[in-house]
């Protein structure tokens, strides 16, 4: 015997003749809704035996899950200390699953947190394909904040930099230096970054009448060792270039560690730039594109209680500004 379909918020909206939008206010209790609209959600409710997962009684946030792809990341640490400060200043208690870039354990952890009664979640997705449990919980008009990456779906809430304006700015940067072969070391191709910052690469290129070579734009997986592997093949292929940007610092910190073990000199030989601005990143004095990681995470934060407690509703998009951060990786030619 199959199972039965979860009713969605999807049914309600069409059985009561409403928008989402009207359902998910009925069902957060906004105080602005039209007697009539209520009336017209609370009896498709009732009809379709819809299960509504409940918030805290007060309406205000006490425990919220955050779900992350990969703890081995070192740019989450901060993003989540500025999700975990703010939530601490709140009495909010903050649950954290790491899903190991494994749809199956995501899920899992989907389950589990939602088992947990949490309030809300903070879901960093790994890919624009969203496993059915999240669906289900979107569905339901749960609160939710998708934060670091671009979902292209309406009615959602997310808190993200603009990866391709950062992108742009590295590329100009090089190439106002007098850099003309550039090479660009693209992450994960289903990650929204890597798309975002390959057309912003792309973008400063154009600008200056240059058309992308394809063969120095390479493909990592936004790890060191496949800055490394990509960097290597590129010097036994002899392709000339006078400059790396990597699209985060840790395939810059592989570029680097290729390069230096081959008697390069950086930045007299190559210059190189990365995204993101790690800890690590100054240590070596790399110039990089810095992401708010911080004050994304406090706003993802924020617009997760605001949901919970009904301030606001969704769709909300905030989008923060990257930042070049020049150092001594760089040298004009």
């Amino acid at each position: 015997m199959g199972r039965k379909k979860a009713v969605t918020t999807s049914d309600l909206a069409k059985r009561a003749n409403v928008s989402m939008a009207s359902v998910s206010r009925v069902l957060n209790n906004d105080p602005s809704v039209r007697p009539e609209i209520r009336r017209a959600v609370e009896k498709a409710v009732e009809e379709l035996n819809y299960k509504h997962k409940t918030r805290s009684k007060n309406g205000q946030a006490n425990r919220i899950g955050l779900l992350i792809p990969d703890i081995t990341n070192p740019y989450f640490p901060l993003m989540i200390k500025g999700i975990t400060h703010m939530a601490a200043v709140q009495g909010i208690t903050t649950v954290l699953a790491n899903s190991d870039l494994s749809p199956e354990t995501e899920s899992e952890h989907l389950k589990t947190l939602s088992a947990t009664r949490i309030d809300g979640l903070i879901y960093i997705p790994f890919s624009e394909l969203l496993a059915p449990a999240m669906q289900e919980l979107l569905d339901q008009g749960f609160p939710i904040v998708f934060l670091d990456r671009e979902i292209n779906m309406n009615h959602i809430c997310s808190v993200t930099s603009d990866n391709q304006e950062g992108a742009y700015q590295a590329t100009t940067y090089l190439l106002n230096l007098g850099h003309r072969e550039i090479v660009f070391i693209s992450g994960l191709a289903y990650l929204s970054t890597s798309v975002t910052r390959l057309a912003g690469y792309c973008k400063g290129m154009a600008e200056f009448g240059i058309e992308p070579c394809e063969e120095l734009i390479l493909r990592g997986d936004t790890s060191l060792e496949s800055g490394y592997r990509e960097t290597v093949a590129l010097l036994e292929s002899g392709k000339r270039f006078s400059a790396i940007f990597a699209s985060n610092d840790m395939m810059a910190f592989g570029a680097w560690k290729a390069l230096e073990e081959r008697g390069y000199s950086i930045p007299d030989d190559v210059s190189i730039i990365g995204y993101d601005d790690i800890p690590f990143a100054s240590f070596i004095s790399l110039t990089t594109i810095a992401q708010p990681a911080y004050e994304i995470g406090r706003n993802a934060l924020l617009l997760l209680t605001d949901l919970i407690s009904g301030r606001r509703q969704p769709p909300q998009k905030i989008v923060l500004r990257d930042s070049l951060i020049i150092r001594k990786s760089c040298k004009k030619i």
